[in-house]
């Protein structure tokens, strides 16, 4: 199985471990360590500790975590993952851009693709995600995506001392070949 996949814009691929500095970069960012709960600052052994493991986790088939590599500037500028629930054929999807790439498409390209691979490589059953209710662009990504909402977990998460209501996402595999057709 490839785990180099491609767009017009952007490739998705496994990380190197020269990628934590970069990855340390753009997570060092106050609104977007808000959305995502990421710690701030975001230090260098985060994303080290992070990058460490994942190359187990793609070997056990459990997560694939994969950078978002701009191809025009060979820059990565974020990530993507989708964690599988094996019992239940079901994917969990989570991505983020770095905020100097906010509003460009990007994540709604590479949203796209890895429902593809999750759908034709990992043959699941259903790919999911969550977003905070107030993060109106990723809800937008999902929808673009093809991703229906189908309900609301209210002060489902503790973010800086607040509970935040999150909005879940879902779309079936029988779904995602109609929207293939049309």
């Amino acid at each position: 199985m490839s785990l180099n996949l491609e767009t017009e814009r952007l490739t998705l691929q496994p990380f190197k471990k020269e990628d934590a500095i970069r990855i340390r970069d753009l997570a060092n960012d106050k609104e977007l360590a808000s959305i995502l709960g990421l710690p701030h600052p975001y230090e260098l052994k985060y994303a080290e500790d992070w990058i460490a493991i994942q190359s187990d986790q793609i070997e056990e088939g459990v997560e694939f975590p994969l950078t978002i590599t701009f191809k025009e500037l060979n820059e990565l500028i974020g990530t993507i993952t989708i964690r599988i629930d094996k019992s239940n054929n079901k994917g969990e999807l989570g991505y983020w851009i770095g905020k100097d790439y906010w509003g460009k498409g990007f994540a709604t390209e590479a949203v796209k693709r890895i429902i593809d691979f999750g759908f034709s490589q990992l043959n699941l059953n259903k790919i999911w995600a969550s977003a905070l209710a107030r993060n109106i662009a990723s809800k937008i990504v999902l929808e673009k995506a093809g991703l229906q909402k189908e309900g609301t977990l209210r002060q489902n998460r503790l973010l800086q001392n607040e509970y935040e209501d999150v909005d879940i996402y879902g779309l079936l595999k029988i779904e995602y070949k109609q929207l293939l057709f049309n």
